[in-house]
């Protein structure tokens, strides 16, 4: 066999080699093109951005003025900032319960934007809003402050008194928060003793506060770390004349495809309840859906 043709078998070999090179490369190529489309680059629920629908009611119960307040911070600016939503409840029976809350869902409007990861600066500058209605009405008056940030997929809270924060979710609801009124210290003490906490029902003091806005530097209640929330989840801030008329546990029945229905549901029960010493009642709703981006 001549060099020429040892040549040419060589050079054909070689190029045989090389389209199977080729062909494998191109089939690497596509495969990798392939997983990044579909494993990669296609956005999952957890990694698609949180969309918030809210809504809010504000009634006037059986009271002779309406002395819950509430604030919700511009929705525009929610995706740089936060959602903020809070609700003030004045104590009732005593002076100035309306003017002071609305100082304080005031106050807080005047912190925007607030700094969704500054848990125990939020926690001293609330304080500090009370500290300011103690100097300027003596104890004469009272409220409570029931008060969220969402952030993205996060969720952060404050809390001083007994206006509620709900989650619902899965059609369970839950009370983030935990009330600072004489009744939860009686059920705690009748816990450690192993009786039945049914009478601290009972007890006259059961509905006083331990702590309140306009005392002079109360326990401010608050997450020190973000709690996750999902999809479907709905986060409802509500003074207590919601719950007093509606069990909390009950609220996911009133659900509805939108905040807008579920606000609308919630405030047409509680009306409906005609309760002779119905308090004032309001409730910010938030309802959580994911969007791909």
């Amino acid at each position: 066999m001549s060099d020429m043709t040892l040549m040419s078998n060589e050079i054909r070999a070689l190029i045989a080699y090389a389209l199977i090179l080729f062909v494998v490369a191109v089939g690497v190529f596509a495969y990798f093109v392939y997983y990044y489309k579909t494993k990669v680059k296609k956005p999952k629920a957890e990694d698609s951005s949180l969309v918030l629908d809210v809504a809010y009611f504000h009634e006037r119960g059986k009271r002779a003025r309406q002395e819950d307040s509430y604030y919700i911070s511009p929705m525009d600016e929610s995706r740089k900032y936060g959602l903020v939503a809070c609700v003030s409840d004045g104590m009732g029976g005593m002076r100035y319960g309306d003017i002071i809350s609305q100082y304080i869902t005031d106050a807080i409007k005047e912190m925007h934007p607030i700094s969704f990861f500054a848990y125990e600066n939020n926690a001293e500058s609330i304080r500090k809003i009370s500290n300011m209605v103690f100097d300027e009405f003596k104890q004469k008056g009272g409220a409570t402050l029931a008060m969220v940030q969402i952030l993205n997929d996060h969720l952060t809270f404050y809390s001083v008194g007994d206006s509620d924060i709900i989650l619902v979710r899965n059609d369970e609801a839950t009370i983030l928060n935990p009330r600072q009124n004489y009744v939860a210290l009686l059920i705690k003490s009748l816990v450690r003793s192993g009786k039945q906490t049914q009478i601290a029902y009972s007890n006259s003091k059961a509905r006083a506060l331990v702590d309140y806005m306009g005392n002079h530097n109360p326990r401010v209640i608050y997450t020190k770390k973000p709690m996750r929330l999902l999809d479907g989840d709905t986060i409802i801030v509500s003074s207590d004349g919601v719950t007093d008329a509606i069990p909390y546990r009950n609220i996911p029945k009133y659900d509805a495809r939108t905040a807008r229905g579920l606000a609308y549901n919630l405030k047409l029960s509680v009306k409906q309840k005609k309760y002779p010493r119905q308090d004032n009642y309001t409730g910010v709703v938030i309802k959580l859906q994911r969007s791909i981006v």
